[in-house]
């Protein structure tokens, strides 16, 4: 879907939003060097994420911790590399050094879980059809897989902080005693 020059970045942009549970646009704003939006803090003793008000769906200012699995994926990339964009999935198609928007990230996720036949669901056919309605996985996906992950391991207001949930209540109806 993305070319062989482009795989790697596209490879290391899913596992990140894997293991950190970021939206999609707030991944793209991700950056290293740079506190304007959000940033990672590698300076102390534990990863931290620092998100501004207006660059989160919950418009608060906020420091959070990052998960141990999140914090060893960010610390394996060279120190030398760690500036600018934390992100940068290449483009499909020239120039290159173009910077993706969420409309074509989002599509280009959604076409590499198709081709790669992950599917998040099934449906049986609407009436008249034959065939039945499937949905491949999105980039939203990654943020749910990852709370059902850490629904297992933490308590739900470590994951409602985790999630970035304003309330409780969606943190409990969404991810804590649900399957996958």
């Amino acid at each position: 879907v993305v070319g062989v020059d482009g795989a790697a970045s596209w490879q290391f942009y899913q596992r990140g939003l894997w293991l950190s549970g970021l939206r999609l646009a707030e991944s793209l704003l991700l950056r290293w060097d740079d506190e304007t939006d959000l940033s990672v803090d590698m300076t102390g003793k534990h990863p931290l994420m620092k998100i501004q008000a207006h660059s989160e769906k919950g418009r608060k200012c906020r420091v959070l911790p990052i998960t141990p699995d999140f914090a060893e994926f960010l610390l394996a990339v060279p120190e030398e590399l760690r500036t600018g964009f934390v992100f940068n999935p290449r483009p499909r198609r020239p120039p290159f050094k173009v910077r993706l928007g969420v409309n074509m990230t989002s599509r280009t996720i959604g076409d590499i879980g198709r081709r790669a036949g992950v599917k998040v669901a099934q449906y049986p056919p609407k009436p008249g059809k034959t065939d039945p309605s499937i949905v491949t996985a999105s980039a939203h996906d990654f943020r749910r897989a990852f709370g059902f992950r850490w629904a297992q391991k933490v308590m739900p207001v470590v994951l409602q902080q985790l999630m970035r949930h304003e309330s409780i209540q969606t943190t409990m109806q969404f991810y804590v005693g649900r399957q996958a």
